[in-house]
């Protein structure tokens, strides 16, 4: 999978493509450590994920915890199918904003 990163008026987006996994893990920690100053915002974009595990779960949250709890400074977006399940079950949509696909 690939992760691919953009950064515009300090708004980070991050698209996942493919599964959000354990394989990721190493990338997505270095790029967040990338933008730890709090002027950042983040977008993580699932358009083009299939799925995700626990890790991937682990992996947001320690995004939220960079970022002090601030449902305002991480959204979660294009989420559909298998992954809002996941988020759901997680309760994960009581933790970020969940913006998701009709």
């Amino acid at each position: 999978m690939a992760i691919d990163v953009k950064e515009k008026n300090n708004l980070i987006t991050i698209q996942l493509n493919g599964s959000f996994d354990v394989s990721q893990y190493e990338k997505f920690k270095s790029i967040c450590e990338g933008y730890k100053s709090p002027e950042y915002k983040f977008e993580i974009d699932f358009k083009n994920t299939v799925y995700m595990d626990s890790s991937a779960l682990g992996m947001l949250l320690l995004l939220r915890e960079q970022t002090k709890g601030d449902k305002e400074k991480v959204q979660l977006i294009n989420v559909s199918g298998t992954v809002l399940r996941i988020l759901e079950m997680a309760h994960f949509n009581q933790l970020f904003n969940v913006e998701t696909v009709d």
